[in-house]
């Protein structure tokens, strides 16, 4: 499973056991159900603003849906970061290194 996959699979656990469809999920961070379906499905990733407005609304904090049940190594870890950090713009990336540096 790879880092999309498992954000995947931690979100929809997080919006079932907070009660929200989908569609309410959608309604409530402003974008479309079909955006939530296809990152629910690992079709698509949300951009650091939409994890912001999940986090607000699922009232979890950002390391929640990055957390895994030991399925990635260390190592496997920083690589998949790497590789999200390399395709990151400078605006993000800032609001990257804040994020992390709450944690």
């Amino acid at each position: 499973m790879n880092l999309k996959e498992a954000f995947a699979k931690r979100l929809k656990e997080i919006r079932k056991k907070r009660g929200f469809t989908q569609e309410e999920l959608a309604e409530a961070v402003e974008v479309a159900p079909r955006h939530i379906s296809f990152i629910e499905t690992a079709k698509s990733f949300p951009s650091a603003d939409l994890i912001e407005r999940l986090c607000k609304t699922l009232n979890i904090n950002y390391s929640e849906l990055f957390k895994s049940d030991n399925e990635f190594s260390r190592e496997e870890l920083i690589e998949n970061i790497v590789a999200i950090i390399k395709k990151t713009d400078t605006d993000k990336l800032n609001y990257i290194y804040k994020m992390a540096s709450e944690l």
